[in-house]
């Protein structure tokens, strides 16, 4: 039992690669702090995964890594995009998605690891395993493509495309329907339709009484419409279900402006500001509340800041989540300085790049650049000017490819997931060791898959290059993980 701990928090350090438990503990907490459902349910992927491959193996030598855990915990954690499949299809489909992986990839990484491979599938059985559930998920009725392309579609401004999507959409379940309501709405609500907007709002609540999000929506049709009375009540549902809804505590906020009641309106903007930090109209809202002076004019500008650069969707980014990421990066910190500093790296390319291009910008592809610049960045390949140039090209080469590749996986209601971090670590160890072995380069992949510090990596390396020097010194301090 001690060991099958050991491998699941292994595995979820190596969501940010880390072959650790103290970073794996880190991401945990932060899973937890996100969404406690997914959190249990990624933790449950994650314990029937290793105890399924710890059953299978052989021995425990291709387990300790925490390269299997980490695929379970992803499967479980899969179901906070796809939030309308029900409670027993997520079950279903991550207990099967696990035996499969087991069943079909032990044996593999076993093979690989009897042979000295260089190369690691790392996260590749869960992509395999959430794009077969999905398949299977869309076969059987429960699921629908023509629903994640709604929500795509809505979340990148396109609303009548979102709306012929979400009116194209065939599902088989209360919740399913909920959902494809609620985009539905929001779309009507975008192109100036509220009565359409409410009628599809009130559908989602007599299906499903607990979305606040279907509350927010019906109060800011109302408020459109001058209802402010009516839609302080649906705001204040909406927050009594979710007191973190950044959107309904600023409906709140401008309907007691509106009531002529500036301190209660204060309140309800600040509630907005601490719930979503980057949400500019809270900001906005906020300075309006305010007095002549500094304080108003910090809150103008920061609102000011916040509208011309941060995105809409960004904007929304709760505490929750930002509690979530400082939490991922004690982890990593944790873990390695060097591995923080490249994830802050891989932050400031996102950032800055988003003005470049809109896929740098999307918090999908920003995961997968994080891990990128983490595995190639000291954990896979030797750090240094020239691997550190090769990760940005990687990088933006992916970015390019990220929304065409998306374009083509919504076809089949699938997404992207760690696809892009996969290829680019596979392509890089190819790559990387075709030049070693042509002479022309003396950056080496580490076939030892545990050595996963960059400062592990490097007495990995330099222990593989003393062994293969016809002058071999007495002694060698090199340490290296044995595990």
């Amino acid at each position: 039992m001690k060991s099958l701990f050991d491998h699941t928090l292994r595995g979820f350090g190596q969501m940010l690669v880390a072959n650790d438990r103290f970073t794996g503990a880190c991401v945990l907490i932060g899973l937890f702090c996100l969404s406690i459902e997914s959190a249990l349910m990624s933790l449950g992927g994650a314990l029937l995964v290793s105890a399924l491959a710890k059953w299978r193996a052989h021995d425990d030598t291709v387990l300790k890594t925490g390269l299997f855990s980490v695929n379970g915990a992803l499967l479980g954690a899969l179901w906070l995009l796809f939030p309308q499949v029900p409670l027993w299809a997520q079950i279903v489909a991550t207990a099967l998605g696990c035996a499969a992986m087991a069943f079909f990839f032990v044996p593999v990484v076993e093979r690989m690891h009897a042979r000295r491979s260089p190369y690691v599938l790392f996260s590749l059985p869960y992509v395999a395993a959430a794009w077969a559930a999905l398949l299977a998920l869309i076969f059987f009725g429960v699921h629908d493509a023509e629903l994640t392309r709604g929500w795509r579609a809505l979340l990148a401004n396109r609303f009548e495309k979102a709306e012929k999507h979400f009116l194209n959409t065939e599902v088989s379940t209360d919740m399913a329907e909920a959902y494809r309501c609620a985009g539905l709405g929001w779309s009507l609500y975008r192109r100036g339709d509220q009565a359409g907007a409410q009628t599809a709002f009130s559908r989602v609540l007599s299906l499903k009484t607990g979305v606040a999000d279907a509350y927010d929506g019906l109060g800011w049709s109302r408020f459109r419409q001058g209802r402010h009375e009516d839609a302080r009540l649906a705001f204040q549902r909406a927050v009594a279900l979710d007191s973190f809804f950044a959107d309904s505590w600023d409906g709140l906020g401008w309907c007691a402006m509106q009531a002529g009641n500036t301190e209660e309106a204060r309140r309800h903007f600040t509630a907005a500001a601490l719930c979503a930090p980057l949400f500019a109209d809270a900001f906005t809202g906020l300075a309006a509340t305010l007095p002549e002076g500094r304080s108003k004019s910090l809150a103008t500008s920061w609102s000011r800041v916040l509208a011309q650069n941060v995105s809409s969707g960004a904007q929304f980014t709760s505490s929750r989540m930002l509690l979530c990421w400082m939490w991922f990066f004690i982890g990593v910190l944790g873990h390695s300085r060097t591995s923080a500093f490249m994830a802050l790296a891989a932050v400031a390319l996102c950032l800055g790049g988003s003005f470049w291009l809109p896929s740098f910008g999307d918090p999908a592809f920003a995961m997968n650049a994080i891990v990128i610049f983490l595995a190639l960045g000291g954990h896979y390949l030797r750090l240094s000017a020239k691997t550190l140039t090769w990760t940005l090209l990687v990088t933006t080469a992916l970015a390019i490819l990220h929304t065409p590749l998306s374009e083509a996986l919504l076809r089949l209601g699938l997404l992207p997931l760690w696809l892009p971090f996969n290829l680019a670590l596979l392509g890089s160890i190819a790559f990387f060791g075709w030049l070693h072995r042509k002479g022309l380069r003396d950056e080496r992949v580490p076939l030892d898959w545990t050595a996963t510090t960059p400062a592990e990596t490097g007495a990995f390396l330099a222990r593989r290059d003393v062994g293969s020097s016809p002058q071999l010194p007495a002694k060698v301090g090199l340490k290296v993980n044995a595990e």
